[in-house]
Order: structure tokens, then C-alpha cells, then sequence
């Protein structure tokens, strides 16, 4: 039976996306059949993923195949307008990438329409039953087209925001993770998902009843959390064979802060409502840090715009992609190995770590 791993954290700008395409197309590489899901309506996994760089050229895209996505899928059941053709065999297509284990469900702006149905059917479905149908929808749909595809993980890009929609998106998944960049906001943000997770937890509690629009009955779990865009000044001597890198002092700090509430706070939280995996779990199978941070993504702000370009992640771009040469290609210095070349290997070590985790404890 496939998994189902939400990316979620309702402060913006914390590379859920790229996570999601780097360890989506890391876990196919590794032999899993994977579906990543563009739940949110930005559509940047969608553009991302398909080399889909403008409105017209995603039109385009949904008019080539019968207008299939994630918000025509859903359509019907709340009774909105959609052009989607059903195919014969009553399946949801999914999108072929350049990877060949790798699928993508895309993402349509319009899905930010059904968000007012799902928030009125989660305060009304006990006087009009009905409407638990709204709530169950993603979870129904996301589950039959893994099952149709095949599928071994779904990895799902959620928005930015503590909405309806994200509610039971998150409640439909089987695990979750946190991306963090080591900032203020995000400190604020895991803060904030102390109060958020256990009134979630609450409030959806009746649909878990085992019915026909059911729920999963138990309650998704924490993976960790991963820290991202920060700026690296050296590599640790002492991180023998693992090169792993280090922040500079001022992400240092806010890395550290942001761990000190995770344990302090948001992690026994989740253990009081069993949403998060167990401790020794996680210690088996992640080497990088201790419970719960799972990996460390340096910024790789340089090669960001080419591995956009060319919808292929960062760990496979080439000398030849990006026109790098010479010492800014490789150079070596004191034994040891830098320039373009260095960063993408780390960031194949990385990524290539990430998978074999989530591997490991799903």
C-alpha cells in the first residue's frame, strides 16, 4: 500500500517545493514509483516538475491532457464547473516526467475554490451529512489514482496557510515534514503548529469513523523536520566521512533555537496525540542529526535557476547544463575539492541520505 508524505509549514518561502521534486525524483532513483502532488495553487511544482514557465504554456499543458489535474479531479464532487474528461477506464491520469519512476498529479490555481466547502463541511457535516464527502475528497482521490498508478510514495506540496484545504490534507497523509529555513519566522512558525496540529487533531476527530468518506483512522506522523537556505563558512573537520556542512554563526543560532522548541514544545505535543514517530525509529534510520532533524540543505542559490530551467534536479546537473568551466567548475585547495562540481556532489550525498531515511521509516 503506497504512503502518503505531506510537506507542510505555514510560513512561506521554506522550499517545500524543491524538496518535494529533489526528494521525489531521489526516491525514484532509488527504485520506488513515486506521484508528487501539487496541492498547492501556486502551481510552482506543476511548473517546476514539466518545464512549464508561463499561464499559457500551463494551459496548454491541462488542454493536452483533458484538463487533469488535481482540481478537475476533485471537481465533481463538489459541484463545480470543470473540463475534465473522464477517461474510459475511470482512472485519473498523472503526468510522465523525465524520470521514469516519477509522476506527477498538477496543480491548477482554481484549486483555492473548494477551500470554502471543505471549512463549512467540517463545522456542519453532523446536520448535513452530505457534506462529509468535501472532507474525505482529497484523501479518496490521492489514494485510488496511487493505487491506479502503482504508486509506492506520494509526496504532497502543500501551500503556506492554515486553511480548510491544508487540514485535511494533512489528516489524509500517512507521515509528515517540516521544512524550516533557520529564521525568526520559522521559529514563530513551529511555535504556532504547537496550537495548530491538536485543534486539528480535534476538530476532525468525527471523521475517522471508519464510514464511507472516512478518514484514516489513525493520526499522520512526523518524519522531522528539514533545515534549508542557509549559508555554509566552512566543512567540519570532524564530521569524518560525512562532510557535513556547517551554518554560518547567525543561522547556527536560529537552528539551534528552533530545535530547543522542537523538543521542548512541538515534539512532546505530538507525542500526546500520535503525530509523531518514535524516537528510536527515526535514530535507526537517520544518521544526519538527532530526533527529529533530518537533513541539512545548504542554499544552492546558483544552481537553483538552471536546474529550473531544465527540470532536472541539482544533484544530476552537468558541467555542459550550466556552461560551467574551469576553476568555477572544480578546483582544489589545501587536498580538498571546491567549486560548482563539490556542491552538487554534496547535494547528491544529501538528498541520496534524505531518501534512504524516509525509506527506512516508512
Amino acid at each position: 500500500m503506497s504512503k502518503i508524505i505531506s510537506l507542510f509549514n505555514h510560513k512561506g518561502g521554506v522550499s517545500k517545493t524543491t524538496t518535494t521534486f529533489h526528494l521525489g525524483w531521489k526516491l525514484a532513483a532509488l527504485g520506488k514509483r513515486v506521484l508528487i502532488v501539487d496541492a498547492d495553487p501556486q502551481c510552482n511544482l506543476t511548473g517546476l516538475t514539466l518545464g512549464i514557465e508561463d499561464y499559457d504554456s500551463l494551459f496548454a499543458f491541462y488542454d493536452s491532457k483533458q484538463n487533469t489535474d488535481i482540481f478537475n479531479s476533485l471537481a465533481p464532487t463538489f459541484a463545480l464547473e470543470s473540463n475534465a474528461i473522464n477517461s474510459p477506464a475511470g482512472k485519473t491520469p498523472v503526468a510522465k516526467t523525465r524520470n521514469k519512476n516519477l509522476f506527477v498529479l498538477a496543480g491548477n490555481i482554481r484549486f483555492s475554490e473548494i477551500d470554502t466547502q471543505i471549512a463549512t463541511a467540517l463545522t456542519s457535516s453532523s446536520t448535513i451529512p452530505v457534506l462529509r464527502q468535501f472532507v474525505g475528497a482529497f484523501n479518496k482521490l490521492i489514494r485510488k489514482v496511487a493505487k491506479d498508478n502503482s504508486i509506492d510514495i506520494v509526496l504532497v506540496d502543500m501551500s503556506p496557510s492554515v486553511s480548510a484545504t491544508n487540514h485535511c490534507i494533512l489528516m489524509s497523509s500517512d507521515y509528515f515534514i517540516i521544512p524550516v529555513s533557520p529564521d525568526f519566522y520559522c521559529y514563530q512558525a513551529i511555535d504556532s503548529l504547537s496550537n495548530v496540529f491538536p485543534r486539528w487533531v480535534s476538530e476532525i476527530k468525527s471523521f475517522k469513523d471508519g464510514g464511507a468518506d472516512a478518514l484514516p483512522a489513525g493520526n499522520p506522523k512526523m518524519l522531522g523536520f528539514i533545515s534549508q537556505n542557509y549559508r555554509i563558512y566552512t566543512v567540519d573537520e570532524k564530521a569524518d566521512d560525512s562532510d557535513q556542512k556547517k551554518m554560518s554563526k547567525a543561522y547556527l543560532e536560529w537552528l539551534d533555537r528552533i530545535k530547543g522548541i522542537m523538543a521542548a514544545k512541538l515534539v512532546p505535543t505530538l507525542k500526546n496525540i500520535g503525530m509523531v514517530i518514535d524516537e528510536n525509529t527515526f535514530r535507526n534510520a537517520v544518521k544526519y542529526d538527532a530526533p527529529y532533524h533530518l537533513a541539512g540543505v545548504q542554499n544552492f542559490s546558483g544552481l537553483i535557476p538552471v536546474s529550473q530551467k531544465l527540470s532536472k534536479p541539482i544533484f544530476e546537473l552537468t558541467a555542459t547544463d550550466g556552461q560551467w568551466t574551469g576553476a568555477r567548475w572544480k578546483r582544489n585547495q589545501n587536498g580538498k575539492e571546491y567549486g560548482i562540481k563539490a556542491n552538487i556532489e554534496e547535494a547528491d550525498r544529501v538528498y541520496t541520505g534524505l531518501a534512504e531515511a524516509v525509506i527506512a521509516m516508512v
